[in-house]
């Protein structure tokens, strides 16, 4: 059975994440994680990178949510 490999970017396209698509009863993962910028690319256990991804999603929320509103003022 084939899987889709999806690649992401986020963080404003500072990251890309690849992942594999979930098909069938199989669970869909991340494979890796590439800082654009420094051309650095994270490998490990699947559990591992989820954490880092949910880790850099709560950042760039919470980054967002402290800068000043558009149209404020």
């Amino acid at each position: 059975m084939a899987q889709v490999i999806e690649t992401r970017f986020v963080c404003d396209g500072r990251y890309r994440i690849q992942s594999i698509n979930a098909v069938g009863r199989r669970r869909g993962r991340i494979i890796e994680i590439e800082d654009v910028d420094r051309r650095e690319r994270f490998h490990g256990p699947a559990s591992k990178l989820d954490r880092l991804v949910l880790k850099l999603l709560r950042q760039t929320w919470r980054d967002r949510s402290d800068s000043p509103k558009r149209g404020a003022g």
